[in-house]
């Protein structure tokens, strides 16, 4: 059986189109893992046979993982650009960790699939790997939780070490906490600081590289936002652990969002999150989003036929002032199932897309072979929130399985399959404005 399996991954599969994804993970114990995948990509307008070969490493609080990426041509010839620059060995890093969030000291180098900060106004699940392996950005995440009076943390972060584009710093801290009051005592204040030091860095993966180098893109132009909150734990006992929120953000030379107040609540299996949010013409919530990186900068027609650089910043100006809801709920039962559900109501005048929903859900079945299954659905900035209309624009699905190939679970089959819907006027026409992709691969841990 297993024999089959391995000829049907390394024979069969360069038939089957894989799209550019990030490395498939899989939940383990072990100290090392290698996973291997086979297909083809299309870059640049240029389609190469792709082989790729994973490799992580876990020891204690560390973890590493690395990427090998081999592009050939229709001759089956190595494409040698990506191998003859010391910064292309890097680029094959995809992430070394050290501890977790609330540790005295914790760090993330490399890939970043998801980064949110605080309550999410500003930073909501954005993601340094929207154009990966094409763009390989080595991003870094420092955090410090030193054990001291007012309890501070402090958190780093860039999208890119090297040109630095993507970058915020926030912290909190205990003002009082020798209070005799309780909710004094546990107040806690934050800020943080964010900035896009050129919006027009995503041209280089967006246009390719003949249209990139054709165009005048002008000087680079940065965007500036901060924002400040404060946390008030209300009750905290083993069963229920009970609290509110708020914060306000500001986007330099532009407008102001808030949320007024927030409640949180954690019974251990389930967490619930419900906001008042408003915010004035030209602020856009979450604006470092999941589609930031596609976003930054666009190239639109104009009137005269023909095309301008528009920044993400350059569309604040259509964005009116709203109020609105943004609820989240997190259901846990032990390290079998998680889920999650979260939606964005925004009302105005002149609002017609302010709703967003985000689903998610992961199984650990551990039924015969099959080792896990997941399932994500997210839709942003619509009209409507019908629950019967998947293919919208701005909507993205991914589903993903896991076979276990060996009775001690040392092989594994994994596969993989996505679907985002393209950002246009109109109705979604599912079989043409469907961007899909497939991956299929093979994973051995020791």
């Amino acid at each position: 059986m297993r024999k089959h399996l391995l000829i049907l991954v390394f024979v069969v599969l360069p038939l089957i189109g894989l799209a550019q994804e990030m490395p498939f993970r899989v939940k383990s114990s072990n100290r090392y893992s290698a996973s291997s995948m086979v297909g083809t990509v299309e870059i640049d307008s240029t389609k190469y046979y792709q082989l790729r070969f994973i490799q992580e490493f876990d020891y204690k609080k560390w973890g590493m993982g690395i990427d090998l990426d081999f592009l050939f041509d229709r001759d089956y010839h190595l494409k040698k650009s990506d191998w003859d620059h010391i910064g292309d060995f890097l680029g094959k890093i995809y992430y070394v960790r050290y501890g977790d969030p609330g540790d005295p000291i914790y760090g993330h180098f490399g890939g970043f699939p998801r980064r949110s900060v605080r309550n999410g106004l500003i930073m909501h699940n954005y993601s340094n790997m929207f154009f990966y392996p094409d763009q390989r950005n080595l991003g870094l995440l420092l955090g410090v939780n030193p054990n001291i009076k007012m309890k501070p943390e402090i958190e780093i972060f860039s999208s890119d070490i090297e040109r630095l584009p993507i970058f915020s710093i926030s912290g909190h801290f205990k003002p009082l906490p020798d209070s005799s009051l309780q909710y004094i005592r546990d107040l806690e204040l934050g800020m943080a600081l964010f900035t896009d030091r050129n919006q027009k860095g995503n041209l280089k993966y967006t246009l390719g590289d003949s249209l990139y180098h054709a165009i005048d893109r002008g000087d680079p132009k940065a965007l500036n936002i901060f924002s400040y909150d404060y946390t008030l734990p209300i009750l905290n006992t083993d069963k229920l652990v009970l609290g509110n929120y708020a914060e306000i953000a500001h986007i330099v030379d532009h407008g102001t969002g808030f949320i007024l107040p927030g409640i949180y609540a954690d019974l251990n299996y389930l967490k619930i999150n419900l906001e008042y949010r408003k915010h004035g013409d030209s602020f856009i919530p979450g604006y470092f989003d999941h589609f930031y990186e596609e976003e930054r900068c666009t190239l639109v027609p104009t009137s005269d036929s023909t095309y301008a650089l528009v920044t993400k910043e350059d569309l604040l100006s259509e964005s009116r002032a709203a109020y609105g809801f943004y609820g989240k709920l997190e259901g846990l039962i032990g390290e079998r199932l998680k889920a999650m559900v979260a939606w964005q109501n925004m009302y105005g005048d002149d609002v017609s897309n302010g709703k967003s929903l985000w689903f998610s859900l992961w199984v650990d079945t551990r039924y015969g072979m099959l080792e896990n299954v997941s399932f994500a659905y997210s839709k942003t900035r619509v009209n409507e929130l019908s629950l019967g209309k998947v293919a919208v624009p701005r909507a993205q699905m991914t589903a993903s399985f896991t076979l276990s190939l060996s009775e001690k679970r040392r092989w594994f089959l994994i596969g993989k399959y996505s679907e985002k819907y393209k950002d246009k006027e109109g109705g979604i026409n599912w079989w043409k404005d469907t961007k899909r992709s497939a991956a299929v691969g093979v994973k051995v841990t020791f």
